[in-house]
């Protein structure tokens, strides 16, 4: 099976409560060496809980606890982050309402770094790292819900379509927003409903193969959706893959 590598934001706690509280991080106190257990879930609960899931032998995981990039050079970043992601080849992102911090520099934050070294090509000994396939796993927010990345339509001929406006949505990184929509065909047409025109992409349309939480595990098909981003990762030439920030 294909190695993973999931990135996700540790601390993000506005994703959905519900999840077992087998799941929620635990951490060892570097002084007293007592375990301490989070009192909510977070990224890292529906990090460990993808890792049940999936076989923790196909999983590498990314950000750790009060983690930080601040201040660092490019070749320490890469060099801190290199041996999370070298042997993978797939990216797993857990997508969570606030995985983006808004206030600090995307080059400053693990995930899209994380991210973006995952799709460079790059030597290592004699061998080329080559780009990873692409996967975003939504979890609900606090409301249970993925009203935070998708958008819902009125018009009757295509409000049973999912809608994203990449361009204003708030909670993706670019380099996400980069991957979604960016067949070099496009693979689009114009909704022909009465005052919408709403742009309908088909097909393939996304190096980023985006999924809720509840359809990568329903009726045990998580497999199903990996192996569909190694497909998409096939045929990556088709694509305007965004590697960077």
């Amino acid at each position: 099976m294909a190695k993973i590598f999931i990135t996700y934001k540790y601390g993000d706690d506005q994703v959905w409560q519900g999840l077992d509280s087998k799941y929620w991080a635990e951490e060892t106190d570097k002084r007293t060496g007592l375990v301490r257990k989070e009192t909510k879930a977070t990224g890292r609960a529906y990090a460990n809980f993808l890792e049940e899931i999936i076989g923790k032998e196909n999983i590498l995981k990314g950000e750790k606890q009060d983690e930080s990039l601040k201040g660092k050079s490019e070749n320490q970043i890469w060099e801190l982050l290199k041996p999370r992601v070298h042997d993978s080849s797939v990216t797993l992102v857990i997508i969570s309402p606030n995985m983006k911090d808004n206030y600090e520099p995307e080059s400053e934050q693990y995930m899209p770094n994380e991210i973006r070294y995952s799709l460079c090509e790059y030597d290592r000994g004699e061998l080329t790292s080559a780009t990873n396939a692409l996967i975003g796993v939504i979890t609900p927010n606090r409301a249970g819900n993925y009203e935070y990345i998708y958008e819902k339509s009125n018009c009757p001929h295509c409000g049973h379509i999912r809608m994203l406006n990449k361009q204003t949505n708030p909670h993706l990184f670019g380099i996400l927003k980069g991957n979604i929509f960016n067949h070099k065909n496009g693979n689009k047409s114009t909704c022909q409903g009465l005052y919408c025109n709403s742009i309908i992409y088909n097909g393939d349309h996304s190096y980023l193969h985006l999924v809720t939480l509840e359809e990568f595990i329903k009726d045990g098909k998580h497999q199903d959706h990996i192996d569909k981003a190694l497909k998409i990762k096939e045929n990556k030439d088709s694509y305007n893959v965004e590697k960077t920030m």
